[in-house]
């Protein structure tokens, strides 16, 4: 703890867990936070890291309950002797998603909510809502609708209602599970003026390449603990593998699949789309084939998502997909996996979600369940209800759905959003192993998972497209996706 000459946030944790009988989630943690750093938390999911940031941002007692051992000071004074809402005023968070923490529909409204609530005089709250919208450079989304924004612009929001009092710390969970390249950019810059107006910042992140040259100390933790603490300049690549984190830089990253193609599979010639007036594809042309991995990528509303719709049916197009002429064709030949995978989760066990009624007595597809199962580390959970699953299980059983769907094109929209490496290595094996009989799209901005799965990609700019192969092109696809950040 260097940064600053006074301890902002002291917490010793002897244990944590969140039900009486429970294994510990937080164990033996001794940590000091100065005015004016920058720290980050990282670790492989599970290790408690979420759990840690929701005890020291006063989520836990205040939202959350649990069995604490242990005590949390902010300027000295226990946070247990706060009240719920006068914690607002010197702490600040910025969700995952920041619509999950959003209560109005417009961006104005929503920033002086806090205030109002706590009951800011109406003049103040005014001249302060202002203020805060100028302090993060958007005085033009004042008026405009939450639902209209873009990732990038709905944390900036949500940024903006920190600010609205003398927010002393702010608390960012995995601030770039959601932004394309750019909005990383963007967060970046967020970032270096909020320590310019002396806040003091903590991030839980599992991406670390954009966060390695900001930080001044970073923890790792393993299994409830701090294993290690990480000073500016400390952490190398042979740290980020022995500890399984993800890359401080991706230059050096070589594609791992270099299955040659195989017969062809599908063509889609001269693909049009349109949502309303707005045109979003135009005049795409490409073959997939069987065995090929192919990633698209490109900045956040260029048509990714839109693209990957329309092949798996879900959207009206102009133009040819030799699959299915109609979009009922195409949702019987694809099988297209959600960015939030809780709107494809229908079962009460993980098994029943895995086995359709006219499989139930197919015992050679009953025996794939098993080895599926298995390959996704849920055999323990197999009667578990799968909503009482963590992200990362729900993700791989998603796709284990996905790939038992014998569909003749498997869509895969941000299927690593938010995972650790280990996880992402897991589900980037998966993928290699059961692509073999079908193509598969990607659609991400996990560069890590695009060099280790896939062996093709679509680089989409507005309307100009390019699909090249990812082996001996490693250079060109990284600057693509790093033009904005540079």
């Amino acid at each position: 703890m260097e940064v600053g000459e006074m301890s902002l946030l002291k917490t010793k944790i002897s244990d944590f867990r969140y039900d009486e009988g429970n294994l510990s989630i937080l164990k033996n943690i001794d940590l000091e936070i100065a005015q004016g750093e920058l720290v980050v938390i990282t670790g492989l999911s599970g290790c408690g890291k979420t759990t840690l940031t929701r005890i020291l941002n006063g989520l836990i007692p205040h939202h959350y309950g649990g069995i604490f051992n242990g005590e949390v000071k902010l300027f000295d004074k226990h946070l247990m002797n706060y009240e719920k809402g006068e914690l607002a005023k010197y702490i600040g968070n910025v969700f995952q998603n920041p619509s999950d923490q959003f209560f109005a529909t417009i961006a104005e409204e929503e920033v002086a909510f806090v205030g109002e609530n706590l009951g800011m005089p109406l003049e103040e709250l005014k001249q302060k809502t202002k203020e805060a919208f100028e302090k993060m450079g958007i005085s033009d989304l004042m008026d405009k609708k939450l639902s209209e924004l873009s990732g990038g612009q709905k944390q900036k929001v949500a940024i903006a209602s920190t600010l609205l009092y003398d927010t002393k710390i702010i608390f960012f969970d995995e601030p770039s599970s959601n932004l394309d390249y750019q909005g990383i950019a963007q967060f970046r810059d967020i970032v270096r003026s909020l320590r310019a107006m002396g806040k003091t910042i903590l991030v839980a992140e599992h991406r670390l390449f954009f966060l390695n040259d900001l930080y001044d100390r970073l923890i790792y933790m393993k299994d409830g603990t701090i294993e290690r603490v990480f000073s500016q300049g400390e952490l190398t690549e042979n740290d980020c593998k022995k500890y399984g984190l993800r890359a401080i830089s991706y230059r050096s990253l070589k594609a791992q699949n270099l299955d040659a193609e195989q017969e062809k599979a599908a063509s889609i010639v001269d693909l049009n789309i349109n949502i309303g007036k707005q045109e979003l594809i135009k005049n795409l042309s490409f073959d997939l084939h069987y065995g090929e991995i192919m990633a698209i990528i490109g900045k956040n509303g260029i048509g990714k998502t839109t693209l990957g719709r329309t092949l798996a049916g879900l959207i009206k197009n102009k133009g040819k997909i030799s699959y299915g002429k109609t979009t009922k064709e195409r949702l019987k030949q694809s099988y297209y996996m959600m960015q939030d995978v809780d709107y494809q989760i229908f079962f009460d066990t993980v098994e029943n979600e895995l086995i359709p009624k006219n499989k139930v007595k197919d015992s050679e597809y009953l025996k794939e369940v098993t080895s599926y199962i298995r390959a996704i580390d849920l055999w323990d959970k197999k009667m578990d209800h799968p909503q009482e699953l963590s992200g990362g299980q729900k993700q791989r059983l998603a796709l284990a759905t996905a790939f038992l769907s014998e569909r003749k094109i498997i869509i895969l929209d941000e299927p690593t959003s938010g995972l650790d490496y280990k996880r992402m290595k897991e589900i980037g094996a998966m993928i290699r192993k059961y692509a073999a009989k079908r193509p598969v799209i990607i659609i991400t901005h996990d560069l890590e998972l695009l060099f280790e799965v896939c062996n093709t990609v679509l680089m989409i700019d507005d309307k100009t497209y390019k699909k090249i192969p990812v082996k001996e092109n490693e250079a060109e696809i990284s600057d693509f996706l790093f033009a904005s950040i540079g």
